[in-house]
């Protein structure tokens, strides 16, 4: 604005000086001021569309750097609730590989102890198997002892039965022996020994069948 207006004293002196000099020449002063004043306004003109145009550029720009801070704003949010969500994944699946874990120690240690069950559980039956055999081996010597002490008796018996009745057997000449006043008391004791005898086999018969 102030360029415009000393072109426009500019133009007036210069007008006023042409009149006092040469009057021929006020025209072409004239026509110069006003050519030099439009010239100026078409400048003002421009100056003004310019700054307009710079002004919407500066609005539109500080539209689009509002908008841009605004997506800027959003894209932080969205970032860190992302972040956020991220954080939880992680944090669940640590608490799942935790868990995964304490779930194979406690498999491992219970797989441990049925190993060690299953290993006493077999020594027992070892045991037993082995308690059984004697048991076993025991009943048959005992089995083998009882048959062979029955036999015995029963050739005991049969050797006793046979003493007896060749005790108790005599010829005519043993009891005409036996007859005698002497031999009288030979012959009771002989017959009380004899029953005794054979009540001792007969006992010890019963005992070994038992």
């Amino acid at each position: 604005m102030k360029r415009i207006a000393l072109a426009c004293l500019l133009a007036a002196s210069l007008s006023i000086q042409a009149q006092e000099a040469k009057p021929s020449k006020e025209r072409e002063a004239l026509r110069r001021a006003q050519a030099a004043l439009r010239a100026a306004q078409e400048q003002q003109a421009t100056l003004q569309a310019d700054k307009a145009r710079s002004d919407a550029e500066a609005a539109t720009a500080q539209r689009a750097a509002a908008s841009a801070r605004s997506q800027a704003a959003g894209s932080a949010a969205r970032l860190k609730a992302r972040e956020s969500e991220l954080q939880a994944l992680r944090s669940q699946l640590q608490a799942g590989e935790d868990a995964r874990r304490r779930a194979e120690t406690r498999a491992a240690e219970a797989e441990q102890a049925r190993q060690q069950e299953l290993l006493a559980a077999r020594q027992d039956l070892a045991a037993r198997q082995q308690a059984n055999q004697a048991l076993v081996q025991l009943l048959e010597r005992s089995t083998r002892a009882l048959a062979d002490a029955e036999a015995r008796n029963r050739q005991l018996y049969t050797v006793g039965q046979d003493l007896v009745q060749r005790a108790l057997g005599r010829s005519p000449l043993d009891t005409a022996a036996l007859q005698e006043p002497l031999l009288g008391l030979a012959a009771v004791r002989a017959e009380d020994e004899a029953e005794k005898l054979r009540a001792e086999l007969a006992a010890l018969r019963t005992t070994g069948s038992h």
